[in-house]
């Protein structure tokens, strides 16, 4: 994959530290990259021939990875003989309507275990964290919804799981319009 130009663009000046040469990061790119003092990088020096010779320097940051704790919600189910296929359309319909950020399901020997994530980041952006006594009542809607398409709920667990997300753009972290300081942990990775 290629590497795209990013709408913050300015123009600085190098200026000298004691025995080093610095350039100044502005504002607008340190949050957008969410970047924090004492951060790591690594940086290349660039050259092309085009048919004049330009030069660059590329500032790399390496990996953004996020770390979520986010609620979730499990269920241990029997299925009976040829149910499978109708309980996962159910999950999918259950997805639709508690829009949990991820849905994960094993399943084999007449029995499945499908795990609901309610995190605060999914795979199309930020959202609110939910509280745990959204999770709760979504929980429990969710286990009369099994039940009454004629499911076996042998085991709800309602508990807290890590997800680690290397997908996501630090921008829609930084600009989200929720507080998520208290469920993730972001970090720069070389």
């Amino acid at each position: 994959m290629s590497w795209t130009e990013d709408s913050v663009v300015f123009r600085g000046a190098i200026r000298r530290s004691g025995n080093s040469l610095v350039i100044t990061i502005p504002a607008e790119l340190s949050q957008r990259f969410l970047l924090r003092e004492g951060q790591e990088f690594v940086i290349y020096g660039l050259g092309r021939r085009l048919p004049e010779f330009e030069g660059a320097l590329q500032v790399y940051l390496g990996y953004f990875v996020v770390h979520e704790k986010a609620p979730s919600a499990l269920f241990r189910i029997r299925v009976p003989d040829g149910g499978e296929q109708r309980l996962q359309e159910l999950l999918r319909r259950i997805r639709d309507e508690f829009l949990p950020s991820r849905v994960m399901y094993r399943g084999g020997g007449g029995e499945a275990e499908a795990e609901l994530i309610f995190g605060a980041i999914t795979e199309k952006g930020v959202r609110r964290p939910r509280s745990e006594k959204e999770v709760e009542e979504a929980a429990s809607a969710i286990e009369f919804t099994l039940r009454s398409e004629g499911f076996e709920v042998l085991e709800k667990k309602l508990g807290h799981r890590i997800i680690e997300w290397r997908t996501v753009d630090p921008a829609s972290i930084s600009k989200a319009s929720y507080r998520l300081t208290e469920v993730i942990r972001w970090s720069w990775e070389i």
